[in-house]
């Protein structure tokens, strides 16, 4: 029986339209810098062939294939960071999150699983929506971290939660729906953001449920995966 939902941070619980947008400006910003002929619509194209070849650091990539020289990527990587972090200072919600978390946390216990730190948390109690949550373990509390299966292991495990009794639900198959399988979970996924068009490889990669949008997820289809 399902007792947990884990709801991965990035995509599913935060819109990350703004930060995927300024993303793309800061980049073609730093790669114009050694290729003024790139462009926002190659920056597009090469986020495309990261995504299908299931890349974990899309943004890494991009820049690495397009600079080449290691120290030179490495002060990129920097520049990026840094920009990013003075542009990407709010975060958003996605849509109809407080509907689901109001609805399924009469039913289920729902947790965090993602990438995302203490100014995390602290945004999601401001909000006042910490409170539907039972389990609130955050990245920083892990020295591991996504796609590594042992961090779903050690979450699960100070969760005290039974892998076959959750779920996880997330927008990448690479980082979310596979490592989750691994360890035995339940998986949810929802179609959004710069992975939305990421395909399974094998069947084993594809997730018990496929959605565009959290709200088309329902209790109906949650109860047939027990």
């Amino acid at each position: 029986m399902i007792q947990n939902i884990f709801l991965d941070a990035g995509g599913v619980i935060l819109n990350e339209e703004k930060f995927e947008n300024n993303s793309a400006e800061i980049i073609v910003q730093i790669i114009k810098q050694y290729n003024s002929n790139y462009s926002i619509e190659n920056y597009w194209k090469d986020i495309e062939e990261a995504v299908y070849r299931f890349i974990p650091k899309v943004y890494d990539y991009v820049l690495y294939k397009n600079i080449i020289d290691v120290e030179k990527f490495k002060i990129s990587k920097m520049e990026y960071k840094n920009k990013i972090g003075k542009v990407n200072d709010n975060f958003e919600l996605t849509d109809r999150i407080e509907d689901f978390l109001v609805k399924y946390s009469k039913y289920y216990k729902i947790g965090i699983l993602g990438q995302y730190g203490k100014d995390f948390k602290e945004f999601l109690s401001n909000k006042k929506l910490l409170k539907y949550f039972t389990y609130t373990e955050i990245q920083d509390d892990y020295k591991i971290t996504k796609p590594d299966p042992r961090y779903y292991e050690e979450i699960l495990k100070k969760c005290n939660c039974k892998a076959a009794e959750s779920i996880m639900v997330g927008d990448r198959i690479d980082k979310d729906i596979i490592p989750a399988k691994m360890v035995g979970m339940k998986t949810i996924r929802i179609r959004t953001g710069i992975h939305k068009d990421q395909e399974p490889r094998t069947p084993e990669e594809m997730a018990e449920i496929t959605v565009n949008k959290l709200e088309e997820i329902k209790i109906e289809q949650i109860k047939k995966m027990e």
